[in-house]
């Protein structure tokens, strides 16, 4: 018999992040799961240092809005791209952007087996939503098992509408008889 998973309402998800609150100083740059790098902005104009770090594909969650970057910024270096112009604020719509940069996640670390750097302003509210919903569509993870999984390696943050949004997207997966499986395995 298939138990019921009930996403958390979202004052829950934001006590558990405050709980799981990292000790360790903001880094500009954290690996949060195998080859998915979080940064902030100056990580990602920084050339040098993403050909020490072996970077292949870009995510910049905030093209066009504060990050301003894009495939001729990293022409020559084999790096590939992709730009979503989204605000960091509570009404911006993120949810739209959940599929398509999860499966740009998945080609990267699969097809291409590559090393992928998310990157927004500051490298704690965008970037980490968009890295728990692929977490959350290829990894099976839950919502709270995408975001402390995240938060154990970076002090993330993401604004209380994305975090909204991103529950409502939980609640649909969850509706998908892979996810419910996957989820009662873990109950």
């Amino acid at each position: 018999m298939l138990i019921p998973y009930n996403t958390p309402c979202v004052l829950d998800i934001q006590r558990a992040m405050v709980q799981d609150r990292l000790e360790a100083p903001i880094n500009p740059v954290d690996e949060v799961w195998p080859n998915i790098f979080i940064a902030e902005k100056s990580v990602a104009v920084n050339k040098a240092r993403l050909k020490r770090m072996g970077i292949t594909h870009i995510l910049n969650t905030a093209h066009g809005t504060g990050v301003y970057t894009g495939e001729s910024f990293y022409a020559g270096m084999n790096i590939q791209y992709m730009g979503i112009e989204v605000d960091d604020f509570a009404d911006a719509d993120i949810a739209a952007h959940f599929r398509p940069t999860a499966e740009f996640l998945d080609e990267a670390l699969l097809t291409h087996k590559g090393k992928v750097l998310v990157v927004s302003m500051m490298g704690v509210s965008r970037s980490a939503v968009l890295v728990a919903s692929y977490l959350m569509i290829f990894q099976h993870m839950t919502i709270m098992e995408a975001l402390t999984s995240m938060r154990k390696k970076r002090a993330i943050s993401p604004n209380e509408g994305f975090l909204k949004q991103l529950r409502e997207f939980n609640e649909n997966l969850m509706e998908e008889p892979k996810h419910k499986v996957e989820a009662n395995h873990r109950s």
